[in-house]
């Protein structure tokens, strides 16, 4: 591969990485629509660098709390040339604030702090090239486990009672 065509490679990889996150999300996401967003993106990602040349071997995008108002998007994967050099393509978000977030997403990552999706290459049109977080997966289960261990015996408004007495005088 000719040192000029690397370089102009390489370059390329850094200025798409750069420009991944602009207007990506809307208020109400959910982990759902982050992953529905970003999977069109990184499959775009590695078809363009393997046209050139490189070939993809595997990459992570994370969802990760910030502080208390912010989370942050991040990705970074791995491509190796054909002189079996390795080439990192990352990023991460500025901050984003957590009011897109719908209300339940941002307490799943207050909870998990992190939670990461595998980057896999998709080996048909359809699939997905983000994976489902282990980590996301068990906490979902634990959440669906306390709704349903709920005592569900709690009285509906018309069945509550109230009994009050009445001081005579």
């Amino acid at each position: 591969m000719a040192l000029e065509k690397k370089i102009e490679m390489v370059a390329d990889l850094v200025e798409a990485a750069k420009n991944f996150f602009v207007d990506l999300l809307r208020p109400d996401m959910t982990l759902e629509k982050i992953s529905e967003v970003v999977s069109p993106r990184l499959d775009d990602t590695i078809k363009k660098y393997e046209k050139n040349g490189l070939t993809y071997s595997a990459g992570k995008f994370h969802i990760k709390y910030a502080d208390e108002k912010h989370f942050q998007l991040e990705f970074e994967m791995y491509f190796q040339d054909i002189e079996g050099k390795w080439h990192k393509c990352a990023n991460e978000s500025d901050l984003r604030d957590a009011t897109l977030l719908e209300a339940g997403t941002w307490k799943t990552i207050q909870a998990l702090k992190t939670i990461t999706f595998p980057i896999e290459k998709p080996k048909s049109k359809d699939d997905e090239v983000l994976q489902k977080d282990k980590k996301l997966e068990e906490y979902k289960e634990a959440e669906e486990a306390k709704l349903l261990a709920a005592p569900t015996d709690i009285p509906t408004a018309s069945e509550k009672t109230i009994d009050i007495e009445v001081e005579k005088k």
